[in-house]
């Protein structure tokens, strides 16, 4: 039996989308696909619907990848259930610390001094992301997920949206996380990216972490025709050369808020992917178009 259970994004925490959670459920034991944010409205929410749902023994939390919207409230269940946490052994360590999710933030730090950024307004984006760190309370352990044989659930490594990014497998329904979302999603690595959506079409039903669930194989094809048009997008804003700072005002309207710290990510796996294409050139502070369309 799935469950979907959508935990809320909190009202506190500012702007954001729920998360679908889903519940596997047999006679004998209670699994978990993600986990939702954690707060204080959640924890009793999360707390209620187990009750609603009777759930009396919750063996695993399976994470479908290191973003604090998908095991925020893990730690608390495990608490209180006892129950196993599962991540992909490369997104384990933000489950252990997640200032390693400042990593890619000092790791292009350069690149956005050199976009246009000045080292005060990155400084306060750093310390919006530390202030969201303080507040989490992180899973006392974690392991590496290893195929549960009593659910016959396996896991597929699916990167792109995280290095660590899985979808969990039940037959021919597959449990997918970020990596496909309906309307587009942010990426870490866009080739990766595009090698795993490709995994997608084989299942029957697609069960994201976000927005419209179940996704079938023609919304994965939408999402290809998605990351095509912003890839033909950013194409013609760049074609007489500008910094990041101005790709970003251009593509997505506003600016300096913390969410640039992700469309920020997202914006150089796409310029990153276009250069390895020889599609654009990067000439002191500006990202070029070479050719008008992507191919």
């Amino acid at each position: 039996m799935i469950i979907t259970i959508t935990i809320p994004f909190p009202r506190n925490w500012g702007q954001g989308e729920d998360t679908h959670a889903y519940l596997l459920k047999n006679d004998e034991v209670a699994i978990l696909i993600d986990a939702g944010l954690d707060c204080e409205d959640n924890r009793k929410f999360i707390k209620s619907k187990m009750r609603e749902l009777e759930v009396r023994n919750l063996e695993y939390i399976l994470i479908t990848h290191g973003h604090i919207d998908h095991f925020g409230l893990a730690g608390y269940l495990q608490e209180e259930t006892g129950a196993e946490i599962l991540v992909h052994e490369l997104d384990g360590k933000f489950l252990k610390d997640y200032r390693n999710a400042l990593n890619w933030f000092d790791e292009n730090y350069e690149a956005l001094i050199e976009g246009g950024y000045n080292s005060e307004e990155l400084k306060l984006m750093k310390n919006k992301m530390l202030m969201t760190i303080e507040m989490l309370r992180m899973p006392k352990y974690y392991k590496t997920f290893k195929n549960l044989n009593n659910f016959k659930l396996e896991s597929l490594h699916l990167p792109g949206h995280t290095a660590g990014s899985v979808g969990y497998v039940l037959r021919d329904v597959i449990f997918s996380g970020d990596v496909a979302i309906e309307g587009g999603t942010v990426v870490e690595n866009l080739r990766m990216e595009i090698n795993s959506i490709q995994k997608l079409k084989s299942f029957k039903y697609i069960f994201p972490a976000h927005r419209k669930t179940p996704l079938l194989k023609e919304d994965i094809e939408n999402l290809e025709k998605h990351f095509i048009n912003r890839l033909e997008e950013l194409l013609r804003i760049i074609r007489n050369g500008m910094r990041l700072r101005d790709i970003i005002r251009n593509m997505y309207g506003e600016e300096g808020s913390f969410r640039d710290l992700l469309r920020l990510r997202n914006l150089i796996s796409y310029l990153r992917f276009l250069e390895e294409e020889g599609y654009v050139m990067k000439r002191g502070q500006f990202w070029i178009s070479i050719r008008d369309y992507f191919e």
